[in-house]
């Protein structure tokens, strides 16, 4: 099957809205307003087709969506209201656009609960295989290893931290669909007593938080996916906590909501985090309950013009201690190479880091290849200090390759 979407727009080309309303009503003018977009990605990728929704459709996955909903309406209703109106706008089910926001999850749960289920078939060769995995063990971005689903997806960030330069720069890596599907979307949301602001790249049909965004307390969130070989149950999906992270104040709230105290979570990241007062830090969150488990690493600032003043962060934990899945080739062979190049000191030089393909079997500026079925969909660069944040698509590295988008962070 052509994984490739039905139609694309001539780049670089990225679709805005700015909204203004309740959780629901928000969702429903996202749902509403790229409706197409979202119906196109749901019917057109593999992932969603063969593994999603086959397992939604299973015992496992519907006692899985119930034990999902329900810890997820305890934890953050707003946020179900907020898909349940993206679904009533985009007209699709409701229940398959709340899947597509526990996927993460259900993508790592989904051969070994087939299995239990007896959902089993013998290939030509004799060995066991599940049907799902039979039909697109090699599709849209996913792989297998030693039998079990893994995504095959993730990102890079650099932080540049000088007393007169701070910088977050940001490879959006992930399903190539995503390039012609996504959308930026400034959200003004008033529910309540709750007051949430952002700007945020969203996935079709996805929650906003899971890529890069900025909010109006000042802060700066990117997500870097993490793959622990195991998930806690019966906690709140990676893809709901990178959705409350937008609502942060400060760095102790990024951590405070990580946690999520009592609930913990159910998967792992690192949320990348820059504030107004020019404070940085990755904040690595591994699976656990009552509350995950947080690492802090702070990106100090460097006087010191001899010394490197940059940090990298990849698809592997580097200061929790968690078991990760096994074949994270891309991020491995990215961070190897990155090692390689000259410290990175201002933006030009982050662009080159960030536009590197010296290494065919994983680049850090990647495109779908045999080994590395990612796409570097865009490269968004925060400048902290100058409160603007500006977009490219395509490789960066070039200086004929300008920003296409610039805007203006909050004050």
């Amino acid at each position: 099957m052509d994984t490739k979407p039905s139609r694309e727009p001539r780049y670089p080309c990225l679709t805005q809205l700015s909204t203004r309303g309740t959780f629901y009503d928000v969702g429903y003018n996202v749902g509403l307003n790229f409706s197409q977009r979202i119906q196109l990605f749901f019917a057109e990728s593999d992932n969603i087709q063969q593994k999603l929704l086959p397992f939604y459709h299973t015992r496992v996955g519907r006692d899985y969506y119930e034990e999902s909903l329900r810890i997820m309406e305890q934890c953050f209703p707003h946020y179900v209201r907020e898909v349940r109106g993206i679904a009533d706008g985009a007209g699709l089910p409701f229940e398959h656009v709340f899947m597509a926001n526990v996927s993460k999850e259900v993508y790592n749960v989904l051969f070994d609960q087939l299995e239990a289920e007896g959902g089993l078939q013998q290939t030509p060769e004799g060995r066991t295989k599940s049907a799902p995995e039979a039909a697109c063990s090699q599709r849209n971005g996913s792989k297998q290893v030693n039998g079990k689903f893994q995504e095959n997806f993730g990102c890079s960030e650099i932080f540049i931290n000088r007393p007169d330069l701070k910088l977050v720069v940001h490879n959006e890596d992930c399903d190539p669909m995503i390039k012609p599907y996504g959308y930026l979307l400034h959200a003004d949301i008033e529910d309540g007593d709750v007051h949430e602001q952002f700007t945020s790249f969203c996935y079709p049909g996805f929650l906003p938080g899971c890529a890069y965004s900025f909010n109006a307390h000042g802060l700066t969130i990117t997500l870097n996916g993490l793959y622990p070989d195991r998930i806690m149950r019966d906690c709140p999906s990676r893809i709901f906590l990178n959705r409350a992270l937008l609502s942060a104040r400060d760095l102790d709230d990024v951590v405070r909501i990580a946690r999520n105290e009592p609930y913990g979570a159910a998967y792992g990241f690192c949320a990348n985090i820059s504030t107004a007062d020019g404070d940085m830090a990755a904040v690595e969150v591994g699976p656990n309950k009552p509350r995950a488990d947080v690492h802090v690493h702070r990106v100090e600032e460097e006087r010191d013009p001899d010394k490197p003043c940059h940090y990298y962060h990849f698809n592997s934990y580097k200061h929790l201690k968690v078991p990760e899945i096994e074949g994270l080739m891309s991020s491995t062979l990215r961070g190897k190479r990155s090692d390689e190049l000259p410290p990175p000191r201002d933006l030009r030089d982050a662009l080159v880091v960030m536009g590197d393909t010296k290494d065919p079997l994983g680049p850090i500026f990647r495109t779908p290849r045999p080994t590395d079925l990612g796409l570097t969909v865009a490269t968004a660069v925060f400048d902290v200090m100058a409160r603007e944040v500006f977009i490219y698509q395509g490789n960066p590295a070039p200086e004929s390759n300008k920003p296409f988008v610039r805007l203006p962070m909050y004050k």
